[in-house]
């Protein structure tokens, strides 16, 4: 096999690379130079990094990760509102399985070797379809199965309909005779408040800084990625929904609803709004981000998605390292 280089992102490569995004298997919008801009904007000092890996034909790989200062050194996690990042792969070149295997084991290697050397700590929430996960287990990972729930757009609106569960029809069609205003107007102040409100309900504290969430509701980077649902009863924000959109696949990013309109059924009529809009066209799926959350899990199973298996991928360089993240996790929390 060709030599293998592994090194930063060039400034001067960046469509490149977002090109090479495409064509990936794993790739999705979470590892374009884009969300890098937006998540480096949003949570700085932290920054996002790209890391490459590549012969002299071109990318065969790379890694994509938030650069955190932890513990007294920079460790590779996953950024908040980032589903999926870490590791993806080029295209399957037509060669033997043999063959394939071999290079994407070494191509992993590469840059497994890199983040090891480079940060002791490693969190990454790999994306779907990153499945043969032997180069990390044989560096010493731990390997946790992460799910989420994916609804195939390929069908028709009233396919959806049909399979949804019946509880589910009963909430949109209550929410229908409500009249909501369905449009795309979205207060972004006041949408913080009513997501930082699903935390307080709980007696949590919501971990999105608004720096964060203002940056995907209304940056100008994201415009051509971003789509908003909103409800309205008069002047009253009742729900919304932000969805992203990138190489024929839909992501849900955030949502909320104003609790006084949490048993009108309009979580659901939002969703439906969006599956009328964009299924049976060329929109392939729609990925609901996250299956791992009980209460959420059975909201969105009722709509009778696929569940999709992912991998989170952690690795500690010593074991002090991870008593001590234990124990400032305790503390936290």
């Amino acid at each position: 096999m060709k030599e293998l280089i592994v090194r930063h992102l060039e400034p001067h490569e960046a469509d490149s690379w977002d090109n090479f995004v495409v064509q990936s298997p794993q790739g999705s919008l979470f590892h374009t130079v884009v969300w890098k801009s937006i998540i480096s904007k949003a949570l700085a000092p932290h920054c996002m990094r790209i890391i490459t890996c590549s012969d002299e034909t071109g990318f065969l790989g790379g890694c994509v990760f938030l650069e955190k200062e932890r513990l007294g050194a920079q460790t590779a996690v996953t950024p908040l509102l980032t589903p999926y990042c870490g590791f993806i792969l080029d295209g399957p070149p037509g060669e033997k399985l043999s063959d394939q295997i071999s290079r994407d084991h070494a191509v992993l290697g590469a840059l497994t070797e890199y983040m090891m050397e480079h940060y002791p700590y490693i969190n990454l929430a790999s994306p779907p379809h990153l499945e043969d996960i032997r180069p990390f287990q044989q560096h010493g990972f731990t390997i946790t199965p992460r799910f989420t729930y994916v609804l195939n757009l390929r069908l028709s609106p009233e396919e959806h309909w049909e399979r949804f569960d019946g509880s589910v029809r009963r909430q949109i069609k209550k929410a229908e005779r409500e009249e909501f205003e369905i449009c795309d107007r979205l207060p972004v102040e006041r949408a913080y408040e009513l997501f930082e409100a699903t935390f307080t309900r709980r007696g949590e504290k919501c971990p999105v800084p608004f720096q964060l969430f203002e940056c995907i509701a209304r940056d100008d980077k994201l415009a051509d990625y971003r789509q908003v649902f909103t409800a309205w009863a008069g002047s009253t924000l009742v729900s919304f929904v932000i969805i992203l959109l990138f190489d024929k696949k839909i992501y849900y990013a955030v949502a909320a609803s104003d609790p006084d309109y949490l048993c009108s059924g309009v979580s659901s009529l939002l969703i439906w709004e969006i599956i009328k809009q964009y299924a049976g066209t060329d929109w392939n799926h729609f990925d609901f981000v996250g299956a791992n959350i009980p209460s959420i899990a059975r909201f969105k199973e009722n709509f009778n998605p696929r569940l999709q298996m992912y991998f989170q991928l952690e690795y500690y360089a010593s074991s002090y390292l991870k008593l001590g993240k234990d124990l400032l996790d305790r503390l936290r929390g």
